[in-house]
């Protein structure tokens, strides 16, 4: 199954990073799409990252109460092949240390901002 990564993703235009307030799984748990993961803190409001598909949590690398630019990776989380191809990633062939192919960064949910916009 490929691991995906988890990114903090652009959670406004003007916010650059958010701390890490909780998680909400543990690693090994499976998730459901849209399901909350992450628990994060911006200075204007503090906001839930959800897994885009189905999968289940491999590891988080992020610290709680440590803040992370855009673009960081939080964790990683596995995925059907279909799911991950679904969410921009090439799965199709390995590279040279035989892991998975990634050629894109998923796409993760904001939820809280009430828009409920996608971004990555």
């Amino acid at each position: 199954m490929p691991v995906i990564p988890i990114i903090m993703p652009q959670l406004g235009e003007s916010i650059a990073e958010a701390a890490i307030v909780s998680f909400l799984v543990k690693p090994g748990e499976s998730v459901e799409a849209d399901q909350d993961i992450i628990e994060v803190e911006t200075n204007k409001a503090t906001l839930n990252l959800a897994a885009p598909c189905p999968g289940k949590i491999d590891k988080f690398v992020a610290k709680l109460t440590e803040s992370y630019p855009v673009g960081s990776i939080l964790g990683y989380r596995e995925a059907s092949a279909e799911n991950a191809a679904k969410h921009g990633l090439d799965v199709s062939a390995p590279d040279s240390d035989g892991k998975e192919n990634e050629k894109s960064a998923p796409t993760e949910r904001a939820e809280g901002n009430g828009e409920g916009k996608r971004v990555q």
